[in-house]
């Protein structure tokens, strides 16, 4: 017919452009995708769906206004990685919106909580069957939620996309994608913007994170009923467990089918922002939505600023299993802590150190609050960034702190004195200093009411490491590692020696503070202080060595350059 004549006229001038008629156009189109092509699997379902059509999902709704909707399904621990991290734009756009755009989520039975349920306008909820595969549930439920808005025009959302504002501005801009189109998508892939208008771009996955759609066209409605029906048929299939295939096989039935085609316009690579697509995934770059921007965007920074020894290694290597960074460079972090340990602590480094990096642990970070004010100028200067505080109970970090410090690193006591603003290297000293800083934390959050800003995380060797919790903090979407076998600074296991073999303790040394408890304070503490002044007088004399030994070079070399003119003279 003439719509087949017009795509393949497409087609044959793409291919004139590109050199290939073929889905896989030009280099920065050509990616190495397990799924995401026209298979034998999406024509049988193609085949199948073309000769019976299928019933529409909505019969029984009635739509008026414009709105989001979201999904939620699955299973209980889902709600706690995924969806309770979402709530909170979701809280803040009810509190700032202007116009009149609602919210609905669409959820299965018994998931909600009320917090979740307060944070909608219109809460919907069916009972499906658990028997269904959990992935497969979790896909044909959301496409379900599309086809049932309540909404004439719907912007569905997945909770891993994140709009820019709470204003609704990014809705101002989406909506008029809509003036002449049935359905609005993103692409999967990039370069796929050089195929829209094509066969092949109706043959290649579209990204479902962000739809846009006019609910009571009918067009949109037979669309989504074929496209509950294609995940049906590819249910038992390699990628039965996506949404996008079956997309494809709607997406080909409403345009190329009908006598009245759908409308399908897409959204710009730079409105919906998505690694696969955008050159640069940040709300600070312009885009209206973020695909999963904990992870990709910049300005989600993640701030490890729990004291010393209180398990910043550990959280560290946490945060690389979960692929979160980069990490600041180790050199600009030393000198950010310099300038925050002088008589006047700078901040000025640190701030600068985290611009291009998203996991901060360890120091400069631990000392946020107790030098330089530096708490309260990372959240101005990064308003996006979470904190996270790592505790050990009092005593115990003491313990940790105190052999630490007096058996492996004894020139660092006074270095912790400042860290810690403490008069001396003492239990009483150092513990209240430690307590005041945690509080001090907590009260910054508190009195800021960005409380959900802040995850406190209790760690200790003998039990588990929290990982439900640090998942869900940092948005850390699909499966949450359980694995414990995480770095731990132990006395044994510290490479320290090698990069340090002038202070390196005897084996006396750590036997002597890894066996000792809170009642060997006085000995262990003399035992540091002891090694600290040893270590000094030893740096003073090799500085002296030194110093005589370059100025021996000076008259050296001045005795030669005399010589020397001497020379040149006669």
């Amino acid at each position: 017919d003439l719509l087949w004549m017009r795509m393949t006229f497409g087609v044959l001038v793409a291919a004139l452009v590109f050199g290939q008629v073929h889905p896989i156009i030009n280099e920065e189109y050509r990616r190495a995708r397990k799924d995401g092509f026209w298979d034998a699997d999406c024509e049988r379902a193609y085949l199948a769906l073309e000769r019976q059509q299928s019933r529409l999902l909505d019969e029984d709704m009635i739509r008026s206004g414009s709105g989001i909707v979201v999904s939620v399904a699955g299973d209980k621990d889902f709600v706690i990685r995924e969806v309770i991290p979402a709530i909170r734009w979701f809280q803040e756009f009810a509190k700032n919106k202007a116009q009149n755009f609602r919210t609905t989520v669409f959820a299965e039975s018994g998931l909600l909580t009320p917090k979740i349920r307060n944070s909608f306008d219109t809460v919907i909820e069916e009972i499906t069957s658990q028997l269904t595969p959990l992935a497969f549930r979790v896909k044909a439920f959301k496409i379900r939620a599309m086809a049932r808005s309540p909404y004439d025009r719907t912007l569905y959302l997945d909770l891993d996309s994140r709009p820019c504002d709470t204003q609704g501005v990014f809705l101002k801009k989406l909506w008029p994608l809509l003036d002449n189109a049935d359905l609005v998508l993103a692409d999967n892939y990039a370069g796929q913007d050089k195929l829209v208008g094509t066969i092949a771009d109706l043959r290649r996955e579209h990204a479902s994170g962000l739809v846009l759609l006019r609910s009571s066209s009918l067009n949109t409605r037979q669309l989504l009923a074929d496209y509950a029906s294609a995940h049906a048929i590819l249910k038992n299939t390699r990628r039965g467990r996506r949404d996008q295939p079956a997309l494809m096989v709607a997406l080909r039935l409403a345009v190329e089918k009908k006598s009245n085609p759908l409308r399908l316009a897409h959204i710009p690579r730079n409105a919906f922002c998505r690694k696969n697509t955008s050159d640069i995934v940040s709300c600070d770059a312009g885009c209206l939505v973020v695909h999963k921007a904990a992870r990709y965007d910049l300005a989600y920074k993640f701030f490890g600023i729990g004291f010393k020894k209180t398990g910043t290694t550990t959280l560290a290597a946490a945060l690389r299993t979960l692929k979160i960074g980069p990490e600041p460079n180790h050199a600009d972090s030393v000198a950010a802590t310099i300038a925050l340990l002088k008589q006047k602590p700078d901040a000025a480094l640190a701030l600068r150190a985290a611009r291009q990096a998203r996991a901060m642990t360890d120091a400069p970070w631990c000392l946020a609050a107790s030098r330089g004010n530096l708490l309260a100028k990372i959240a101005h200067t990064y308003p996006r960034a979470k904190f996270i505080l790592t505790r050990r109970p009092t005593i115990n970090w003491w313990i940790s702190t105190r052999n630490w410090l007096s058996c492996l690193k004894p020139f660092n006591i006074d270095r912790y004195k400042i860290m810690l603003n403490a008069a001396n290297f003492s239990r009483s000293e150092f513990t209240v200093a430690y307590e005041r800083y945690n509080q001090r934390v907590l009260q910054f959050f508190s009195s800021s009411s960005a409380t959900d800003q802040l995850l406190v995380l209790d760690l200790d060797a003998n039990t588990p490491f929290p990982w439900s919790q640090l998942c869900a903090f940092v948005e850390a979407w699909g499966k949450c590692p359980t694995d414990n076998d995480l770095r731990r600074n132990s006395f044994f296991q510290s490479d320290f020696a090698v990069s340090h073999p002038e202070a390196t303790p005897s084996r006396y040394d750590l036997q002597l503070c890894s066996s000792a408890s809170i009642e060997d304070d006085n000995a262990i503490i003399a035992h540091g202080l002891r090694r600290r002044d040893a270590l000094v007088s030893r740096n003073e004399q090799t500085d002296k060595r030194l110093a005589s030994l370059v100025a021996l070079r000076s008259r050296r070399q001045k005795y030669r350059d005399s010589l020397r003119g001497g020379t040149l003279s006669s």
